[in-house]
């Protein structure tokens, strides 16, 4: 099974966060932040992105390694004006989310999904995504303490994104 894309969102209703600005880069005002996405062009110049309820339309994008991003936004043009957002999350519009091909899910739509085995046994909810270089790992957390669930084909039997559930096929060694 594949997943397409890291973006997160708490719910419907709210926007999808894309980036978390985690530092201030150079004198002209821009910052660096952390990659959150994997949608093409998200980070390109004159793309918006929200900043709580604020849009901010990005006028300059270096793209560095480890998913990172040196940005400019038009309005914020020095060091000072740049370290108010530092600590920010960076967001859009869950209509400016692309859907994903059938069969994968963005994070923010399975983050927070119960997780059942196919015995009905409650594990707990996926409170985490590791993403390996193989494939994403899922961390599901509940009473029995935690699982790391492998997004393979063979383990996922079943996501309900509708009903807020996941079912999986438990092989040895997983507990």
């Amino acid at each position: 099974m594949g997943y397409n894309g890291t973006e997160t969102a708490g719910d419907e209703a709210e926007p999808v966060t894309v980036g978390r600005i985690f530092g201030v880069h150079g004198l002209s005002g821009g910052v660096k932040a952390k990659v959150l996405s994997d949608v093409p062009h998200r980070f390109d110049v004159g793309q918006n992105l929200y900043i709580g309820d604020e849009s901010y339309c990005i006028t300059s994008s270096v793209h560095i390694p480890s998913a990172q991003v040196i940005l400019k936004f038009r309005g914020v043009d020095s060091p000072d004006a740049a370290r108010p957002l530092v600590g920010q999350l960076l967001t859009v519009p869950l209509a400016a989310v692309p859907s994903p091909p059938e069969g994968e899910y963005f994070h923010y739509q399975l983050l927070g999904l119960r997780v059942l085995t196919e015995e009905g046994e409650e594990l707990g909810r996926i409170t985490e995504i590791l993403e390996t270089g193989s494939n994403d790992v899922y961390v599901v957390s509940g009473d029995a303490g935690q699982v790391l669930i492998p997004a393979l084909a063979e383990v996922i039997r079943k996501v309900q994104v509708d009903e807020g559930q996941m079912v999986v096929r438990l092989l040895d060694g997983l507990r």
